[in-house]
């Protein structure tokens, strides 16, 4: 699993990727990777935006929920690495 949390990093070190693009890189649910989000999230590695109002077509380019879920008329959560993931996200090796 740690291997994973750091390709997980790496994607959203990218910045061009929606939630749905990470989940089917990494073989996983969405659910299953909102779950590891939510860990990433409590271990300090990322930091949660809510506040951002949603494009309408989303095409933000960050690891954005509401690329994932454009019906639902939820605002989009943004994520992003903290000083510490972006030190996991230079992790040498998986």
């Amino acid at each position: 699993m740690a291997g994973m949390i750091v390709s997980i990093a790496r994607m959203i070190q990218s910045g061009t990727l929606t939630l749905a693009d990470i989940a089917e890189r990494t073989g996983i649910t969405r659910e299953q990777l909102a779950d590891r989000l939510f860990l990433m999230e409590r271990q300090g590695y990322l930091a949660r935006q809510q506040d951002a109002a949603p494009d309408p077509g989303c095409g933000c380019g960050h690891c954005c929920s509401s690329c994932c879920k454009r019906d639902d008329g939820a605002a989009p959560v943004l994520f992003s690495l903290t000083q510490k993931g972006e030190r996991l996200a230079q992790r040498a090796g998986d």
